[in-house]
């Protein structure tokens, strides 16, 4: 297998970071906005102020881990003919596994 080009090597990676960072806040602020009608809906178990900051709070942790994720597998998982597809790729699975994480806690909530 021929050695990635350098331009190669860093854009997956680079690619990843910035699609995952945007299909987060895309997500972030959407449900920011229906937060009231999530956490406040028939059968809700707990309506209280705290509920929604601790959902909050594990939504930025989990956004900031999707980026970091993001970019680590970008790095791993690197394709030398294919940079910004593979990068997309990667961003892909991460803002899925953001919406996955998102769906849980707003169930719980």
């Amino acid at each position: 297998m021929a050695p990635a080009r350098p331009t190669a090597a860093l854009l997956t990676p680079l690619v990843a970071a910035a699609g995952t960072a945007a299909g987060v806040l895309v997500l972030f602020f959407g449900q920011r906005a229906l937060a009231p009608v999530l956490a406040g809906g028939p059968g809700a178990t707990c309506t209280e102020p705290d509920c929604l900051l601790g959902v909050g709070v594990w939504l930025i942790v989990g956004g900031v881990l999707a980026v970091c994720v993001s970019l680590l597998a970008g790095a791993v998982f690197r394709h030398p003919d294919r940079p910004v597809r593979r990068g997309l790729f990667v961003a892909l699975w991460c803002v899925a596994a953001y919406l996955v994480e998102s769906v849980v806690l707003w169930i719980l909530v």
